[in-house]
C-alpha cells in the first residue's frame, strides 16, 4: 500500500517531467537534485547551468509564484486537459528568467515572449 497521491502532486510531477522532456529537445539536460534544496530541476547545457523552479496549473493563468532564494529561471507550465485526458502536446511552457520575474515582481504579463523555442534556449543557455 503505497501513500496517496494528491492531485496537487500530480499535476507538479507532470511538469516537472514535461519541462525536463521539452528541455531535452533542445540538447539541455535536466533532473532533480539529489537533496531538495529549493531548486526543482538542474538543467545542463554544455557548461551552462541552471536552477529551475517548475510551476505548474491545470487552470487558465498563474498566480505570483513563491520562490526560494537561489534560481535562475522559473518554468511555468499550462498543462491542457479536459474530462478526456491530458494533451502533454498542446501543454505550453514558458521559460522565465529571474531577471524578468523580479523586473515584473512576479508573473510578466505578456508571458508569450517566454514560451519555450530554440532561440529562447539559446538566451538562457549561451553556447
Amino acid at each position: 500500500m503505497g501513500n496517496k497521491i494528491t492531485d496537487n502532486l500530480k499535476i507538479g510531477t507532470l511538469g516537472e517531467l514535461l519541462v525536463q522532456l521539452r528541455l531535452l529537445q533542445f540538447n539541455v539536460q535536466a533532473a532533480p537534485p539529489i537533496k531538495d534544496s529549493g531548486n526543482d530541476l538542474i538543467a545542463v547545457r554544455g557548461e551552462i547551468f541552471r536552477g529551475i523552479q517548475v510551476k505548474t496549473t491545470a487552470a487558465d493563468r498563474f498566480s505570483k509564484p513563491r520562490l526560494p532564494k537561489h534560481y535562475h529561471i522559473v518554468a511555468f507550465v499550462s498543462l491542457a486537459s479536459d474530462d478526456a485526458g491530458l494533451y502533454l502536446d498542446k501543454s505550453e511552457i514558458y521559460l522565465v528568467p529571474r531577471a524578468a520575474i523580479e523586473k515584473a515582481d512576479g508573473v510578466p504579463k505578456d508571458i508569450k515572449p517566454f514560451l519555450i523555442s530554440e532561440n529562447l534556449i539559446d538566451e538562457l543557455f549561451p553556447a
